[in-house]
């Protein structure tokens, strides 16, 4: 049986529940590049080297290691506290994933997938980098949530990852993704 790529989006933010560090983002990373590769159509498929450039975690090591040394241990301390944190991480992972596949849909669209991977991957940064996309964050804070202009999904999971986009900001996300990768297309 085959999944549908927004199931394998909501696979990957509920991954962060995985108590154990550096394992919890391994299975998510690998259920996003599940989602696009389900998603890529059957005359074009995406290579593994492809999902790997197009997943790849750009954070610093030392960073995340230090970070899991600290947060990991106080999260486990303070679990029925700071419940909360990890939802909003599932929330945050399924969305972002969510995201990526939009990304990479608006990139196979536009025919930057043939060997420009690495700067689809950078404009993809940029975007995430530019925008305090976290719908948690973005509830909270009461930003605007622009509509995404696309039809509803028949899939009810489908819909909840585009809930989650519009409420990402993933419209005005996906237009500056769509002009960085352009400009760096253009300038290689």
């Amino acid at each position: 049986m085959t999944y549908s790529p927004a199931t394998w989006a909501c696979l990957s933010g509920l991954c962060m529940l995985v108590p154990l560090p550096f394992l919890d983002d391994y299975l998510a990373t690998r259920a996003l590049r599940r989602a696009l590769a389900i998603d890529a159509p059957t005359d074009a498929p995406l290579t593994e080297a492809q999902l790997q450039v197009l997943t790849e975690d750009r954070s610093s090591m030392l960073v995340g290691c230090l970070r899991t040394a600290v947060v990991w241990p106080l999260k486990k301390l303070f679990k029925t506290v700071l419940w909360f944190l990890t939802i909003k991480d599932v929330i945050d992972r399924t969305a972002y994933a969510a995201q990526v596949i939009a990304f990479v849909r608006r990139a196979r669209a536009e025919g930057w997938l043939t060997g420009r991977e690495r700067e689809v991957r950078d404009a993809m940064e940029v975007a995430f980098g530019r925008t305090r996309w976290s719908p948690v964050t973005r509830v909270v804070l009461r930003y605007e949530r622009p509509d995404l202009g696309e039809l509803p999904d028949p899939d009810w999971l489908g819909r909840v990852c585009q809930g989650l986009r519009r409420q990402m900001g993933g419209a005005p996300m996906e237009e500056l993704f769509a002009e960085r990768a352009r400009s760096e297309i253009e300038a290689g």
